[in-house]
Parts: C-alpha cells; structure tokens; sequence
C-alpha cells in the first residue's frame, strides 16, 4: 500500500512540476522560475522511482540501490526549490502587514 502511495505522490507532483514550467500555475511569484518546476519534477520523480521499484518487487539490493539513487534525486529536488527561492518568497508573503 505505500508503494502506491509513494508512487501516486510522486506522479501528482511530478504533474505540479510540469504545470509550473509550462505556466498554468502562474498565480505565484515563484512559478516564473523555473528551478522551482524542475525541483518538483525531480522530487516527484524520486518518489516515482522509489514507489516503482517497490512495486515491481525488485530484489532487496537492487530495491536499496534504486532508493538511494530516488534520495539523491529529492535532495537535488528540494535544492532546486530552495535556489529558486519557493520558501523564502513563501515566508515574505506572509510578513506582510
């Protein structure tokens, strides 16, 4: 069951990653960069690949391979974000007053 978890997460925010680039989200200030799309296409993608070899019930070597190569790929993921500016313009937003 969390592998289909994992896997449908990933999907749904692989699909916000896409929708950012091609700018259907612009309501953000942070959607005109498009780190931040590719953060969240990469994260997604991590949990894709982790969700994914769960499911295809990969040996256990090959299983903890697949998710160290998925880890990598959320960390590169939440840097991208993070370069992009996505939490920083997040919290200024809400300082307002």
């Amino acid at each position: 069951m969390s592998a289909w978890i994992m896997f449908g997460s990933g999907c749904f925010v692989a699909v916000l990653g896409v929708l950012t680039l091609t700018g259907s989200r612009g309501i953000a200030e942070y959607a005109r960069s498009p780190r931040a799309g590719w953060g969240r296409i990469a994260m997604g993608g991590g949990f894709v690949l982790d969700g994914g070899a769960r499911l295809l019930g990969l040996s256990s070597e090959a299983g903890m391979l697949v998710s160290t190569v998925a880890l990598g790929v959320v960390v590169l993921g939440a840097v991208l974000q993070i370069r992009a500016g996505t939490l920083a313009k997040a919290r200024r937003a809400g300082d307002v007053d």
